[in-house]
């Protein structure tokens, strides 16, 4: 058991490294793992190389390629030191099963929503993305509490409503979401339209991150490992419906049921206030002496009239040029007491909280793979300036992997 939590930790390192293009040595892994260098190199050398690890620039230098997609079972099947194969349950295959096809259902309903020629692909993202979340809650539910629990007396398999009441409190905010969700389905008739999109997207787009973060939790990996994740930008912006508008095209029945639900919608996204439910249109205003380095352009308006506020998008090749390594190779390149190495750069990331920052002026996020500012870099090689700072962060970071190595064990031994 011990082993095995181990193992998902360097999991976890191999995937990061591997989602960031990074170039590593077994001393890199052994910093930010509880293994020591020779038995990483073992690791490497009998049971990854030239299958999902390979020498990159030399004998010692390596890159990732496949970690990504296996779940955390499938990695310690890999590292299995036993050449002989685990046989199955026939509940884990029916769990294999259940979540192949839940993938296969979210996959497809982000291809239908980036599918712009396709008329009925709101309701087409709504249907799939429900079945997708249902097989995934069943899937929870058989590798918690049995096969039994997934069936009522009979051969029928329970509802969704049911499978949401077992695996999701009642206030969660996902659950918020995806009953939306169902109830839009439902509903699909009146209220999945395309003027509805900017209010849907959002609430889509919260769907879509709740659903990954749920199979990560479940599998070790997520869903779209090795492949784009652009498509998972749903959010469209635009103003509400005109009523009067809907009234006309699609009746006043559809009319009434529209106005009714964007009402709810909002009441609920005050309510609850949790991205989990819907995400936000966020503009950010600056007041700054050039105007190229504005996020908005404000103009005064003629009186009595409103100023024209004009939206200017970030480059983020100009607001976060730094990747990880080159981010790295920046900070060293401006000091020269210690050598940063990917370690240590993870550790001040997780001491100060910035791993949790996914749209700021010093760390964004795009596509999975997180981008760092110039403000960044200087507040790093600032901050090595002061005594004893990247040793706190070291100390940090190690107690962190202690903590989750034993919240890994306690979880596998509750199951």
């Amino acid at each position: 058991m011990v082993r095995e939590n181990k193992q998902l930790l360097l999991a976890e390192v191999l995937r990061e490294f591997e989602i960031n293009g990074t170039v590593f040595t077994a001393e890199m892994i052994a910093a930010r793992t509880t293994y020591n260098k020779n038995s990483v190199h073992k690791y490497i050398t009998e049971k990854l190389l030239d299958k999902y690890v390979f020498q990159s620039g030399g004998r010692s230098t390596y890159r990732c390629d496949g970690v990504a997609s296996l779940s955390n079972d499938e990695f310690i099947s890999v590292m299995s030191q036993s050449a002989k194969a685990k046989i199955k349950t026939p509940e884990e295959q029916f769990h294999e099963k259940l979540i192949g096809r839940s993938l296969d259902a979210f996959t497809l309903a982000l291809e239908v929503y980036n599918r712009p020629s396709m008329k009925n692909r709101v309701e087409a993202f709504a249907i799939m993305m429900v079945n997708a979340w249902e097989l995934l809650l069943k899937a929870e539910i058989l590798k918690v509490d049995g096969y039994e629990r997934i069936f009522y007396d009979g051969d029928k398999s329970i509802s969704i409503t049911d499978a949401i009441k077992r695996r999701l409190q009642q206030k969660d905010p996902v659950r918020i979401n995806l009953e939306t969700l169902i109830d839009l389905r439902d509903q699909a008739v009146h209220l999945l339209i395309p003027e509805l999109q900017p209010q849907l997207s959002r609430l889509f787009q919260a769907t879509v991150l709740n659903y990954q973060t749920r199979y990560r939790n479940e599998m070790g990996n997520a869903p779209l490992s090795g492949q784009s994740v652009g498509m998972l930008s749903l959010v469209i912006d635009g103003p509400p419906p005109e009523i009067t508008l809907i009234q006309k095209l699609y009746g006043k029945h559809a009319a009434t049921s529209v106005a009714k639900f964007i009402k709810h919608f909002e009441d609920i996204s005050k309510e609850v206030d949790s991205t989990e439910f819907s995400i936000p249109i966020d503009y950010r205003l600056a007041l700054v002496k050039r105007e190229h380095e504005s996020d908005l352009s404000l103009s005064i308006g003629e009186v009595g009239k409103d100023a024209i506020i004009i939206t200017k998008t970030k480059d983020p090749d100009v607001s976060h040029p730094y990747h990880m390594n080159t981010a790295i190779a920046e900070i060293n390149r401006r000091q020269i007491s210690v050598v940063i190495k990917s370690g240590a750069f993870q550790a001040v990331l997780s001491k100060h909280g910035l791993n949790s920052q996914n749209k700021s002026d010093m760390r964004y996020v795009i596509d999975g793979r997180p981008r760092y500012s110039e403000k960044f870099v200087s507040w790093f090689v600032k901050n090595l300036q002061q005594p004893n700072w990247l040793d706190t962060s070291m100390q940090f970071r190690r107690n962190e992997l202690k903590k989750r190595s034993s919240r890994i064990s306690q979880e596998r031994g509750m199951t």
